[in-house]
């Protein structure tokens, strides 16, 4: 972690530390093309790429609804993540979040968990 972290003011979620590990909250609920999806995308690869972190812990908690085009920014993370030996969990899915992770095959693809504590755990014992 740099020590541009302090200065890193995302705009579609806030970021906790917890060790190494990011926790991302988004603060929307709803994740559209409405949004700024490249925006988006910019300030999770700053997580890994300025940052530093290698481990991410993605909070839906509240979203209620994300299209196609955030499904791909959250996938180029997880691969961009990958390359770097990195890992992301995603939790906290709404029913409607859940029902489009598993209608695209992503709740396969992704590491899912119940909750930010149950990701961060499993995160921290693996160090």
């Amino acid at each position: 972690m740099t020590s541009d972290s302090h200065d890193f003011q995302p705009s579609f979620f806030t970021l906790e530390r917890t060790g190494e590990v990011a926790v991302i909250r988004i603060r929307k609920s709803t994740l559209s093309e409405e949004d700024n999806v490249e925006q988006l995308g910019f300030e999770l690869m700053q997580i890994v790429d300025q940052l530093g972190y290698n481990r991410v812990v993605l909070s839906l908690k509240g979203v209620d609804w994300v299209t196609s085009s955030i499904l791909g920014k959250l996938i180029h993370l997880h691969r961009h993540l990958r390359r770097l030996d990195g890992e992301m969990a995603i939790c906290d899915l709404a029913p409607t979040v859940q029902e489009v992770m598993e209608t695209s095959r992503l709740h396969t693809y992704f590491l899912v968990h119940s909750d930010v504590n149950t990701a961060v755990q499993q995160f921290q014992t693996q160090v």
